[in-house]
Parts: structure tokens; sequence; C-alpha cells
């Protein structure tokens, strides 16, 4: 859905964008699609902007903003415990 992409940036504790909701005024598919867009900016290796984290690095990095409540902890413990990511191929 549109608003679930256009809330991507929100974090739980109200420092993300562009409403700076809050909590649950972020929708579940919201913190997931978060977490999953932090992944992958973390991770990707095809951006020219910068290199891509190593995977522990990526992980830890996932597991600081959940501890800062930033991101649902939950969910994110959820995603790391899953390795989700070793189930999929680059295209």
């Amino acid at each position: 859905m549109r608003e679930w992409a256009a809330a991507h940036h929100e974090l739980l504790n109200g420092r993300g964008y562009p409403k700076h909701l809050k909590g649950d005024e972020i929708p579940v598919e919201v913190r997931i699609i978060t977490i999953l867009d932090i992944f992958d900016a973390l991770t990707a290796s095809d951006r020219p902007y910068k290199k891509a984290v190593p995977l522990d690095r990526a992980l830890s990095i996932l597991t600081e903003n959940a501890d800062r409540g930033e991101l649902d902890p939950e969910l994110t413990k959820l995603f790391i415990e899953s390795k989700c990511w070793e189930n999929t191929e680059v295209l």
C-alpha cells in the first residue's frame, strides 16, 4: 500500500519522518518494511555512494536501533533469527 511505503522512515520512538508517528500509530506492516529497508540499505552492494556493510555489522546495527526504541524489538529479533536473507537470490 502507498501509505506503508510513505511511512517506512517512521520510528517507534517518534523520531522518524515524515509524520513523526510513534508506537502503535505505526502499522505492523510498516514496522516490517522499515526493518527490511534498513537491512537492504546496509547490505546492498550496488549503492554507488557507499560500500556494503558486512552481515554481522548490519544485524548489530538493527539490534542497536531496536534497543534505542527505533525499531520493533520483537520483529527485529524475528528477522534476525529467521535468517530470511539466506533464502533470497540477488537479481
